[in-house]
């Protein structure tokens, strides 16, 4: 388990008024914030207390928290969904323009917001806004501060791929790659569209579907340990308590700060360890022996020449960048209402 402590809105930089000074960056086209996104600026630019950017990629986002450093504001909101809070913590991670770390704060402008369930203020997009200008202002809205490992990815060059929170291969990509092409194209965008993309990934999964858990050929070496390869279909590595509806699909003891689970292709009883397997509780028979393997570690080299998925974005290494090295590069703190 991952430390949180009480939180309280005094000892962060303050403006002209008594409330601490806040910047949130925005995503104006992820899910939420596109229907959304007249009330947010209202509720924002109104605040008196709040310095809002609406970014319209991601390489306006260094340049936003610059802004933010020079203005000696210490409350960094992100108004997204996880690939946004994963773009924030790249540019944190490999440039900081920040003196001290800033407290990060999740907002559910996203269509998934796994980031958000874990870490984040829940709830709608607007209720989310009220509750986190209430704690600053007021302090009548109680928090936590959750901290949280960030997972860094690396070439064999050592040259950084990106960095976020959650990192998937295999059936993780999967399950991204239908929902954008046959749910979202759809017009299905809501939290529910991600419901049925996992459901489909899961049902293909069990019952050995094209292009669901297909085996992907992966050398997995942790830290201080020999490699093993073999043939997988799904692989996870998460910084996070829970993952989307609650699972936690891991299981492994060790002393590590990052979670682990890998599924081999011809795993033994697959669709009968699910329910065990998504509640990170292993049946008798999940052993690596029959092709389950969970474990914390802290670092792990991936050979392997497909996309991974950080945060919910595809990314597509080139063949010179494995084996990659996946593993923690740094912390991160997030107000959690």
């Amino acid at each position: 388990m991952h430390a949180t402590t009480p939180a309280t809105a005094r000892g962060f930089p303050t403006g002209t008024g008594a409330a601490p000074r806040l910047g949130v960056i925005t995503n104006p086209h992820s899910g939420r914030n596109r229907r959304q996104l007249a009330e947010v600026r209202r509720l924002l630019e109104t605040s008196g207390c709040v310095r809002h950017i609406v970014t319209e990629d991601s390489a306006a986002i260094p340049g936003a928290l610059a802004a933010f450093a020079e203005d000696g504001i210490g409350i960094v909101g992100i108004n997204g969904g996880d690939g946004s809070v994963a773009h924030v913590l790249t540019a944190l991670m490999h440039a900081s323009p920040f003196a001290a770390p800033p407290l990060l704060c999740a907002l559910p402008g996203g269509t998934t917001n796994v980031t958000v369930g874990d870490v984040g203020i829940r709830g709608g997009l607007c209720e989310s806004i009220l509750k986190l200008l209430g704690w600053m202002h007021r302090g009548d809205v109680r928090a936590v501060v959750a901290q949280r490992p960030v997972i860094g990815v690396s070439g064999a060059s050592g040259a950084p791929l990106g960095c976020g929170l959650v990192f998937g291969a295999g059936a993780v990509v999967d399950g991204i790659e239908y929902w954008q092409e046959q749910v979202r194209a759809r017009g299905m965008r809501s939290e529910l569209s991600s419901g049925v993309a996992m459901i489909r990934t899961l049902w293909g999964m069990v019952h050995g579907h094209d292009g669901f858990g297909e085996a992907l050929r992966i050398g997995i070496a942790p830290a201080g340990a020999a490699r093993s390869d073999g043939e997988f279909m799904l692989l996870v590595i998460s910084a996070l308590e829970r993952l989307f509806l609650g699972i936690h699909p891991f299981w492994g003891g060790g002393e590590g700060c990052l979670y682990f689970t890998a599924i081999e292709r011809h795993a033994a009883h697959f669709a009968r360890a699910l329910p065990s397997l998504l509640r990170g509780r292993a049946a008798a028979f999940m052993s690596r022996d029959s092709g389950y393997h969970s474990a914390r570690l802290d670092s792990v080299q991936l050979d392997f020449r497909s996309a991974f998925t950080l945060d919910g974005e595809l990314h597509h290494p080139a063949p010179e960048d494995a084996p990659m090295r996946v593993g923690c590069a740094g912390t991160a703190r997030f107000l959690r209402i």
